[in-house]
């Protein structure tokens, strides 16, 4: 039997995602695609709107399109993109937190070479293994994830907006749909689309009935709140240093600032432990500071220079920045390190 060489799925999606410098598996990516499936909505709801005042009208505008309902498709994604991302994160952080089951059956031989070829870690081939096909499912991961930072909130009560009741025509209650609710019929729906052909209906009519354009930009309104209030809560009580966090607008904090604070800190420590030691290395060191402060300077004017990296994915302009300072902070780590291992000579 010849050797089967098929690259796992898991271990060539994390490949493509979630390990190398560019890290797109965060929950920023998931945020962002269901802004663009809103923007693209509003847009072909104005279509339909323009259409509307004509006298005469295209068929499309009476029927609707098959293709909007499958929007619906991209927001469930977001959701599932949203929690492996988050699950991948936390096992990074606080490894600990991973659940000796959870790796059962995945992590073979085959699969452990080809993640090593891959750089793909554990937590990350765990997130994006882990299934995320309902609402329980989903909130699930941010129970977990609310535990293990201290959150005393449930992700069901962050993502639910004020209950407002109205009495109806003839006098009963009526209310906006639980959130959650939302969701979980977001999950159905996907599943029907992905996994059914829909016999119920022979032109497909029933499923742009059911799923016109400006109910989608409905849902999609829901799928960035909720996402949103769970990073606003995730932001608000994780400590600084915890992978991937979002400003209050939902986008990525830039971190440079406290890697700049943490590398300072260090380097006084470093500093004051050798000027105990050894007058000579001191000076060494005070001639390594400088020269290390003189290349970032360079490399900071190098990387600002936007016809240089015209090609590069300026979605994230701190990138090279950002790298620049972990391996600074991994450097001084390792001299911190191993000063305090060492037993050089202290003057009496």
């Amino acid at each position: 039997m010849a050797n089967d060489n098929t690259p796992n799925r898991h271990v060539a999606y994390a490949g493509r995602y979630a390990s190398g410098p560019v890290n797109k598996f965060n929950a920023f990516s998931a945020l962002e695609r269901a802004r663009l499936l809103l923007r693209e909505t509003e847009q072909i709801t104005q279509m339909f709107e323009l259409e509307g005042e004509k006298d005469e009208r295209a068929d499309w505008w009476w029927n609707g399109f098959e293709i909007v309902p499958y929007t619906l498709v991209g927001l469930a994604t977001c959701l599932e993109w949203h929690a492996r991302s988050r699950l991948t994160d936390l096992y990074t952080f606080l490894p600990e937190k991973i659940d000796a089951k959870a790796l059962d059956g995945k992590v073979p031989a085959k699969v452990l070479s080809q993640m090593i070829q891959a750089k793909v870690s554990i937590p990350q081939l765990l997130g994006v293994s882990f299934t995320v096909g309902s609402v329980t499912e989903y909130l699930g991961v941010f129970k977990t994830l609310f535990e293990a930072l201290g959150i005393a909130t449930s992700p069901d009560s962050t993502i639910q907006p004020i209950v407002i009741e109205q009495l109806g025509l003839f006098g009963d209650v009526v209310r906006e749909p639980l959130m959650r609710d939302v969701l979980e019929e977001l999950f159905m729906t996907r599943h029907a689309l992905v996994h059914e052909i829909g016999y119920g209906s022979s032109s497909g009519r029933s499923l742009c009935e059911t799923w016109p354009p400006e109910r989608v930009m409905w849902l999609c309104q829901n799928v960035i709140s909720t996402i949103r209030l769970l990073e606003t809560t995730i932001t608000e009580n994780a400590p600084s240093d915890f992978p991937n966090l979002l400003t209050q607008d939902g986008y990525p904090v830039d971190d440079r600032e406290r890697l700049r604070q943490t590398i300072e800190a260090l380097e006084a420590r470093i500093g004051a432990e050798i000027a105990a030691r050894s007058a000579h290395s001191q000076v060494n060191w005070s001639d390594a500071l400088r020269a290390a402060q003189a290349s970032a300077e360079a490399h900071e004017m190098l990387f600002s220079d936007r016809a240089l990296f015209e090609r590069f994915d300026w979605a994230r302009t701190d990138l090279l920045s950002r790298t620049m300072l972990e391996q600074r902070l991994a450097l001084l780590t390792e001299i911190a390190t191993a000063l305090d291992q060492s037993s050089g000579s202290r003057p009496s």
